[in-house]
């Protein structure tokens, strides 16, 4: 009997452990970074958002998101609150590294990594998403963008990190 209560407690401890257990893969892969206070607003009626009023058109909103890297806003051309989305810019792979953008392409339908400078592309980890939805399609990265909330309010949008 007492041989039964220490091998329970045993394999008890034994879970505990294991489910505190830090996800040191998580962090090896670069593809994580933690949350960031995000709440601005957004007027659609500015020149700098006259993109956000068509299908596939974007603005990237500066000194916003991780590292203050900026977030790209999105007309997805759906109706209701899914018409705008966005994202962080910071890419989830190497997400500390200097090269460590996304930027929008020029179809305008796909997120890469990499920076724009002038009409010149500077690649980083070649990783793809689909602008709609900031999925991954291509590339090194194991999860998708780091999306934002945003709450259509005619002529504003208000983009929070929480709901």
């Amino acid at each position: 009997m007492k041989v039964m209560r220490i091998i329970l407690v045993f394999c008890l401890a034994t879970l505990v452990f294991a489910g505190c257990r830090k996800d040191e893969s998580r962090n090896q892969q670069g593809d994580f970074f933690p949350p960031v206070n995000v709440d601005f607003y957004v007027n659609l009626n500015l020149p700098s958002y006259a993109d956000l009023q068509f299908t596939n058109g974007y603005a990237y909103e500066l000194n916003q998101g991780y590292r203050q890297r900026g977030i790209i806003i999105y007309n997805t051309g759906f109706e209701g609150q899914e018409k705008y989305v966005a994202f962080d810019r910071s890419c989830p792979v190497n997400v500390d590294s200097s090269c460590s953008y996304v930027s929008v392409e020029a179809s305008g339908i796909f997120f890469k990594c990499g920076q724009f400078k002038g009409s010149n592309f500077t690649s980083c980890c070649g990783s793809r998403f689909v602008a709609s939805n900031g999925s991954q399609i291509e590339g090194p990265a194991k999860r998708g963008l780091r999306q934002y909330y945003v709450r259509n309010l005619g002529t504003q949008l208000h983009i929070t990190a929480t709901p």
